[in-house]
């Protein structure tokens, strides 16, 4: 009963956003439950700014999949045949978005009551909250440069190879207007987080400030690129022989290409969608808390 007291507002906004996503069909009964679940884990945190963060991707996430959907949906096809564009979200795509965000928390919360476990007291309230930002950061920019990118006027090219064009939705394909919906992603949860993270461990001015909000953008911004350059790597691409158009797994899954059918493979399939997903949120969260870290100690606190 406390915590429904004291988080009542919040508890609010998931009930809206839980009967959005049921709606609209945004979420699978699953993909509910896991976000459910993860906003629990965001709320259990004193601190509002992490719940802020999970809201402000879900609705960033949400207007860049309504924006011009219809067309995106005849850009690419799906697995089992039909028109292409994401349907309902399940547990799996949820957690590869915002897994790494509910561990740091509970990580977060557990470092307060038994210590941060790293260097310095300075780091419990700058190092690990800077690496949730820096997910919510990068997913909001590669969900925003996947849903806007592949609306561009130009082909794409591929990451690797940027003088090689590619068919729109291929994994590794990047274009101008993607990167830039990626950075306005990247800026968008860096301003959230500038503006409702508590500054209060250390003598923060306006420029340690502001340099706390150039990093986490170019973190976030990061997420798009290094999104895009695992796509290239270790995910494969399938296309359709005849239309020519990239097949979309269902949920983030991988898509069965079978010898001498209609559709070819192209690159490494060792991770699906959400692999790569979730890999990119973690490791632009792990090297940008360990950038954070460094930037503290040799700048802020020198």
């Amino acid at each position: 009963m406390d915590f429904a007291l004291q988080h009542k507002g919040q508890l609010g906004a998931v009930t809206a956003l839980v009967l959005y996503s049921a709606a609209k069909n945004k979420l699978t009964p699953g993909g509910i439950v896991a976000a459910v679940v993860t906003a629990e884990i965001h709320m259990m945190h004193p601190w509002g700014v992490f719940f802020n963060l999970l809201v402000g991707f879900f609705i960033a996430g949400t207007v860049g999949t309504k924006i011009n959907h219809t067309t995106k949906k005849t850009l690419t096809q799906s697995a089992t045949g039909g028109v292409g564009g994401e349907g309902a979200r399940n547990y799996a795509q949820v957690l590869a978005n915002s897994g790494t965000a509910s561990v740091l928390i509970l990580w977060h919360l557990y470092a307060s009551q038994k210590g941060t476990g790293l260097k310095d007291e300075y780091s419990l309230t700058d190092v690990i909250p800077f690496g949730i930002a820096a997910s919510y950061a990068a997913a909001a920019a590669d969900t925003l440069s996947s849903e806007l990118g592949i609306l561009s006027p130009s082909s794409p090219v591929l990451i690797t190879a940027p003088w090689r064009k590619v068919p729109r939705g291929t994994n590794g394909g990047v274009t101008i207007t993607g990167l830039l919906a990626g950075l306005a992603g990247s800026v968008f949860i860096s301003t959230l987080a500038y503006f409702t993270l508590p500054f209060s461990r250390m003598a923060w001015t306006g420029d340690s400030k502001f340099l706390f909000w150039v990093t986490l953008t170019l973190a976030g911004f990061s997420g798009t690129l290094l999104d895009s350059l695992l796509g290239a790597l270790v995910q494969a691409t399938v296309e359709d022989k005849s239309s020519g158009r990239i097949v979309e797994g269902d949920n983030g899954k991988r898509v069965k290409v079978t010898a001498g059918g209609s559709r070819v493979q192209r690159g490494m399939d060792v991770l699906n969608n959400n692999g790569v997903n979730f890999a990119m949120a973690a490791t632009v969260a792990a090297v940008g808390m360990g950038v954070w870290n460094s930037m503290v100690q040799k700048v802020i606190l020198a």
